[in-house]
């Protein structure tokens, strides 16, 4: 249990460092806009989390996409995105944020990405 609540505490702060990146870069580059939101991933284990935005980002023709231990980053159009995945129970959660200057277009973005990650099904 106390494990638990400290893995949650240490998903929360990469999270909130995440964001203040983002924040930053949002900053610097004056985009005007940044949407973030989160989904349950159907798997329990964070690397697969990120193989699903990977692929979601693909899927998706997003271009310059890297990966990280921490993120999976790429941009699309004139925006640019990075997927967090954090071990929640009982499913991993991907945390898509999405930086742009255009907020229609921005918010478009998550959620498609979003709902591309969420509708991946690993298959063992």
């Amino acid at each position: 249990m106390r494990a638990s609540a400290l893995k949650r505490r240490g998903a929360g702060i990469i999270v909130a460092i995440i964001i203040m990146i983002f924040i930053l870069t949002a900053l610097s580059t004056k985009a005007a806009f940044l949407q973030w939101g989160s989904t349950a991933v159907k798997t329990s284990s964070v690397a697969s989390c990120f193989t699903f935005a990977e692929t979601a980002m693909r899927g998706l023709n997003f271009q310059n996409i890297r990966r990280s231990q921490a993120e999976v980053t790429g941009s699309s159009g004139g925006t640019y995105a990075a997927v967090a995945c954090v071990a929640t129970t009982p499913r991993a959660t991907a945390v898509v944020m999405v930086v742009g200057d255009n907020g229609p277009e921005t918010a478009r973005v998550r959620d498609s990405l979003r709902n591309k990650i969420a509708g991946i099904i690993r298959f063992d």
